[in-house]
């Protein structure tokens, strides 16, 4: 149930109008003085019950009568009262309130398909047009320079035209081979690549060595990886070797 769409809402209630009680009336007299207190006494302390109050208009808080109060509302033109008519804004003016046993119109529905008639309306709108202003291409950052691409395509054509004359020079037999030059290694130099080599072995063996223990080896990555450390080892002892063989030692440029 959704506030009054409820069936119980259509059957008309009774109205019972509630019994009001009697009016509460105090037995103590309204208008006897105070006894007992000493409250707007004059002159010396006197004990307590002995003062008695006597009313007067203004004498504490003001007249015991009250005026009546003025309307607050805004007293009308001099117009108005000589048309007899109260003044009234006629722009701002709204409806009546409804009255509280008026009830709204219920279970009106609607036929008309809205994604058929969303679907329709999509198809007949008209496409916006955007206005695109001239391009002015001599305010481009690029004008007058050339693209980038035209340097890619200068270096493959300068590759493929050393490639093909290398080939036609094999060919032919005219091979331009460089001839080799060496340079002899000093004793200080040949001294700290020993150094250098001797420590390089001892990583490479202390890696090794963390899996020597294993006696089976079960995946690709690790028979990989025994090869490839035992290979390390054996070409740093070859080089170790060379290097301490006697006699000059000579280092391609």
């Amino acid at each position: 149930m959704y506030g009054s769409e409820s069936i119980y809402a259509l059957v008309p209630k009774e109205y019972t109008v509630p019994v009001k009680p009697p009016m509460h009336k105090s037995y103590h007299d309204p208008n006897a003085h105070i006894s007992g207190s000493t409250f707007g006494c004059r002159g010396t302390t006197r004990l307590p019950g002995a003062g008695m109050i006597s009313k007067k208009d203004g004498a504490l808080f003001g007249p015991s009568k009250i005026p009546p109060v003025k309307s607050l509302r805004r007293s009308p033109s001099p117009e108005s009262k000589s048309k007899g008519q109260s003044f009234h804004y006629d722009d701002r003016r709204k409806g009546p309130i409804p009255p509280k046993d008026e009830k709204p119109v219920m279970g009106i529905k609607t036929t008309k398909n809205f994604i058929t008639a969303n679907a329709v309306e999509a198809i007949l709108q008209v496409p916006r047009v955007v206005e695109v202003g001239e391009l002015n291409y001599l305010k481009k950052e690029d004008y007058g320079k050339p693209p980038a691409y035209l340097e890619q395509v200068k270096e493959e054509i300068r590759r493929e035209n050393e490639m093909i004359e290398k080939y036609v020079k094999e060919q032919t037999g005219q091979v331009d081979i460089a001839p080799e030059t060496f340079e002899e290694v000093t004793e200080e130099e040949r001294q700290e690549l020993l150094n250098d080599l001797k420590a390089k072995w001892d990583n490479v063996n202390a890696n090794y060595q963390k899996i020597t223990h294993l006696v089976q080896l079960d995946t690709t990555g690790q028979i990989r990886r025994k090869e490839t450390l035992e290979g390390q080892l054996d070409q740093l002892e070859k080089n170790i070797q060379k290097l301490m063989r006697p006699g000059p030692i000579l280092l391609r440029k």
